[in-house]
């Protein structure tokens, strides 16, 4: 599924933009606050609404620690 077709709301789409470059797997919720310029919370809850559908939360911490999320297109 494109989220393209599915995402119409602006904080959302700001959202999954930022996991749409060709630099980007996986990526912390706090990097994509930054880049978003939304707080953490709201990207989390984004990003929990979208789990399995759309986005999927890493089993796997980052090195840091931080908990990873990222496209489902892009992760499997």
């Amino acid at each position: 599924m494109d989220w393209r077709e599915v995402i119409h709301d602006t904080d959302e789409q700001k959202v999954f933009m930022a996991f749409d470059g060709p630099f980007y797997t996986w990526r912390t919720v706090s990097a994509i606050a930054r880049q978003t310029g939304l707080p953490e919370t709201k990207v989390w809850e984004i990003m929990s609404k979208y789990n399995l559908q759309l986005t999927r939360i890493s089993e796997v911490p980052s090195a840091s620690g931080s908990p990873l999320v990222g496209l489902l297109e892009k992760v499997g």
